[in-house]
């Protein structure tokens, strides 16, 4: 009878990794992508600062 509960205990504990593994894999890739509409965000406000300045420069 013991050895009936070792496979159910097994494909519990295997679930339990899957859904730990798969919840941090979302949170690393939401991570990843708020990170790079950030970086996007900021090269945007660079470019347009910067063609701001050197319209200035050029209007000396």
């Amino acid at each position: 009878m013991r050895k009936t509960k070792v496979p159910a205990f097994t494909i519990v504990d295997s679930l339990i990794g899957l859904t730990i593994i798969c919840t941090f894999s979302l949170f690393y890739i939401q991570a990843i992508h708020q990170m790079n509409q950030k970086i996007d965000a900021s090269e945007q406000v660079m470019i347009s600062e910067r063609a701001r300045y050197e319209a200035e420069i050029m209007e000396k």
